[in-house]
């Protein structure tokens, strides 16, 4: 992970894993001289592949490439005690966003990478440590719930014949969760339509949108997802009420075999981002619950924006974290 080069000098750093808001420390050997600095730095690398295409020509792809400087500090040597030994302390920021490295399937890609850099008389950089960041976790302890009630949504077969309705009731627990935790969604849709609900299915997404000078790409992957399926109350009114009469001509529970309850519950993996907005690029999440129909008719499909956030856990759980996603990369 760093780099070499021909001089007797080392950077050395206590661990080159750190969370935004804590500290790095380490020390740097070698003859140094009074003109040694060493700078923290941080920067948004994307890479836009678009097409581009002249009068009468056809398109072929093109490249391009955008840098942000996110943090450039100085950092303090101490030179007290051994002459050729010098120790830092640094301050990480705050608001720093984590690490991160995320590519397309076009060859496109959005980086956010952190360096400790050592620097020789004001222009050789003789040493280059790597530095792996996670954003802070939300210290905000207040769950940020979603309750929707009674939203009547139409059932049209191709656009414009209607088939009935819908209505929705919906609650999430909480819209903000940490890496690790779990969203808890209850669901009750009364089917007063003419089709039946084949399925339910409520998924986590993560998109990330970047560009590069005018150029924009993204990338939306599925994170977290659950299906139900054979439920009472898929089937519509219709054929549910004429199944009960046939049954009994007299069931009383007719106002109540079309309505749907269930429970679904998504875990935030490990892999997942966090929800930041960048100088290039932005992090989003959202919550989409889906009643699938038969083709040609309107799905029901009902999006909840959600903030993903670093473990709100211990600090030994946020580093064992880490040290499984540095791992894993």
């Amino acid at each position: 992970m760093r780099q070499d080069y021909p001089h007797n000098i080392t950077l050395k750093v206590k661990s080159n894993i750190a969370v935004a808001g804590t500290s790095l420390s380490g020390f740097c050997t070698g003859a140094l001289g009074a003109g040694a600095s060493l700078y923290f730095t941080g920067t948004e690398c994307t890479k836009v592949v678009y097409t581009s295409s002249s009068s009468g020509s056809t398109g072929y792809p093109r490249e391009s490439y955008s840098t942000a400087t996110i943090v450039r500090s100085i950092i303090s040597l101490d030179w007290s005690g051994i002459s050729s030994v010098a120790s830092f302390h640094f301050p990480i920021p705050d608001q720093l966003p984590s690490s991160l490295y995320r590519k397309d399937g076009n060859g496109s890609y959005c980086c956010v990478s952190y360096q400790l850099k050592l620097q020789l008389g004001g222009r050789e950089i003789v040493e280059v440590v790597p530095i792996q960041i996670i954003s802070k976790p939300s210290c905000n302890p207040t769950p940020s719930p979603y309750v929707e009630d009674h939203v009547r949504r139409r059932i049209m077969l191709a656009c414009c014949i209607p088939k009935g309705s819908i209505e929705t009731s919906i609650k999430v627990d909480d819209t903000r969760l940490g890496i690790g935790e779990v969203m808890k969604i209850c669901l009750e849709l009364v089917n007063n339509s003419s089709v039946d609900i084949k399925w339910i299915s409520c998924q986590l997404f993560e998109q990330i949108d970047w560009h590069s000078c005018e150029h924009h790409t993204s990338d939306t992957t599925i994170v977290a997802s659950q299906k139900v399926s054979g439920l009472r109350g898929m089937k519509c009114k219709a054929t549910k009420q004429a199944k009960a009469k046939a049954v009994s001509p007299s069931n009383s529970d007719q106002k109540s075999i079309n309505v749907i309850s269930c429970e679904a519950f998504l875990r935030v993996p490990d892999y997942t981002l966090q929800t930041c907005t960048g100088n290039l690029f932005e992090i989003k999440h959202y919550l989409s619950i889906n009643a699938q129909t038969k083709c040609g008719l309107t799905n029901v499909n009902i999006q909840v924006p959600a903030q993903i956030t670093s473990p709100r856990r211990s600090m030994t759980t946020i580093y064992d974290y880490l040290i499984a996603t540095v791992d894993r990369g």
